[in-house]
């Protein structure tokens, strides 16, 4: 493999994501390739231009500043993954815009195949964070990890129902590991450490701006083999989170409620395009569903639902 710095330099440029590092990669072969090339032979890639070859070529001479930061994440207990480790999480790595790199901070090594996200609304009412509680509850004792994305309210009581039970969950971050936001929520983090674990693919320090927060819902449902909406808006982050899900191949499942309120929306968007509804009152259908491994292979995707989706 790389030498490690070697690949956080390359995650770290400007301008170069998930889809062009992978042209660079495809094209060189190797993170040393890379580094090695002509100016010329990297500035006439697809989607390259003279900036971004000269930027790559000018973080190689960097390389220090990584090797340093790699030392301090390690001596504070974080576990810094490139997408080619064996233990990067694997369903994750089958994204096409999967995280070049991940830091990860906790005690789940691997998160396999039983994985389901939970996310909604950061305002929600009262019944929305008593249902989530049960759904998380329920999703932990039937085996599996909670994935959520650490903000305010849905994804709050989403790892914090998996907790009550003894069970494990994941927080995927908007910012880096040390930008705990919310910051009331710091002791849920170190709870969260004991049993599962702490994500974000920010090598150094990175506030969660609304597009790193977007970015980081293709990370909460890539790690998941579902999606369960609980309340949101209609053109809210969770429902933008079930839109990559479906882009995955992943099924979304959203709740199903009986009434007008605008949190309620969002789900009922999704029911109307194609998403599972389910209940409190068929908690041993949704179990049955998430233990049925036939379901998280994948699927044809609903045009009509995608369509919708992406219009957000």
């Amino acid at each position: 493999m790389a030498r490690r710095e070697l690949w956080l330099a390359l995650a770290s440029v400007e301008g170069i994501g998930p889809i062009r590092l992978n042209r660079l990669l495809a094209r060189f072969g190797s993170a040393e390739n890379v580094f090695d090339a002509e100016f010329s032979e990297i500035a006439c890639l697809p989607q390259f231009n003279p900036v971004l070859a000269s930027r790559v070529l000018e973080i190689g001479e960097h390389l220090g500043t990584f090797r340093r930061r790699l030392e301090w994440l390690e001596n504070r207990g974080v576990e810094v993954l490139c997408v080619e480790d064996a233990n990067y999480p694997d369903k994750l790595r089958t994204v096409s815009n999967a995280p070049p790199i991940l830091c990860i901070k906790g005690k789940l090594g691997r998160i396999g195949r039983k994985a389901i996200a939970i996310v909604g609304s950061t305002q929600p009412t009262e019944i929305g964070v008593l249902t989530t509680l049960e759904l998380s509850k329920s999703i932990v004792q039937a085996g599996f990890t909670v994935v959520s994305g650490f903000a305010r309210g849905i994804d709050t009581s989403a790892h914090i129902g998996a907790l009550s039970v003894g069970g494990s969950t994941v927080g995927v971050f908007g910012g880096d590991l040390f930008s705990i936001y919310p910051t009331e929520n710091r002791p849920l983090a170190a709870k969260v450490c004991k049993s599962g674990m702490l994500l974000s693919e920010h090598l150094f320090s990175t506030r969660p701006t609304p597009a790193n927060l977007i970015l980081r819902n293709r990370i909460i449902s890539g790690l998941s083999v579902a999606t369960i909406v609980v309340e949101a808006r209609e053109n809210g982050g969770a429902v933008r989170t079930a839109g990559y899900a479906l882009e995955q191949g992943r099924t979304v499942f959203a709740y199903d409620w009986q009434n007008s309120h605008r949190l309620s929306e969002g789900p009922r968007h999704l029911i109307r395009r194609g998403a599972i509804p389910i209940t409190l009152s068929r908690l041993n259908d949704l179990q049955s569903r998430l233990l049925n491994p036939e379901l998280f292979t994948v699927q044809p995707r609903n045009s009509s639902l995608v369509e919708q989706l992406e219009l957000f």
